[in-house]
């Protein structure tokens, strides 16, 4: 099954293709403020070098954020629009527990939190843990500050993301930083995947990207 994955939630886009799990190319860039006009024609290229029809994509995966509001707003709706006008499946995965699993296999088993700062002195985060070949979420998505996430954190977890030095040496005393081991937009292959395989997908007609917060700018319309 040939699969695309779209990563648009930051600066940094990537977009990547798989077939049955396994990655066959990926694209990321640098930009800014431009997925409106860059995202689409990356993902033509890519499919031209990998001489691949649009139609031979059976799936879309997402990843729908915390993240800059008009990416994401461009990375999903990119997205819908592709599933929809290909008639398959769409899988949105949120960018804690993409970040949480790119850092899962030198986690271990424990606690692993994942971190996004999301101005303002807020932080995005949420806590995941892998077992194996199990894989779960143990306290969704949310945003607090700084004091919450410590108050929160076991002793022993691991934590990733955006974490700065200043930051990382408040959570020293009870957690590892650890790196990712993966990019994202590969994280996003693989999990989208497993959640496709479990019949978890999506509906491109209420799929919305997960902000945790009103935008500052007023509120938005739908997708």
């Amino acid at each position: 099954m040939m699969t695309l994955a779209i990563d648009a939630v930051d600066d940094a886009p990537a977009v990547a293709l798989a077939e049955g799990g396994r990655l066959l190319a990926r694209d990321g860039w640098t930009t800014a403020q431009r997925h409106s006009v860059e995202l689409l024609p990356r993902i033509d290229a890519l499919l031209r070098q990998q001489g691949v029809d649009k139609r031979d994509v059976r799936a879309v995966f997402v990843d729908i954020g915390p993240g800059g509001y008009a990416a994401l707003r461009v990375g999903v709706s990119i997205a819908k629009t592709i599933a929809h006008a290909l008639a398959v499946s769409i899988v949105g995965v949120g960018r804690l527990e993409l970040d949480a699993w790119r850092a899962s296999d030198a986690g271990g088993p424990q606690r692993i939190v994942a971190v996004h700062r999301a101005g303002r002195g807020d932080l995005a985060w949420a806590v995941y843990r892998r077992d194996g070949d199990q894989w779960r979420e143990e306290q969704a998505p949310r945003m607090t500050r700084a004091e919450e996430l410590l108050a929160a954190l076991d002793a022993g977890a691991a934590a990733t993301g955006d974490i700065d030095d200043s930051l990382a040496e408040r959570l020293a005393p009870t957690a590892t930083i650890v790196a990712p081991q993966i990019a994202r937009i590969d994280a996003l292959v693989t999990l989208g995947l497993r959640r496709l395989d479990a019949g978890r997908i999506d509906d491109p007609r209420t799929l919305v990207p997960l902000y945790l917060r009103a935008p500052a700018i007023g509120p938005q319309p739908p997708l």
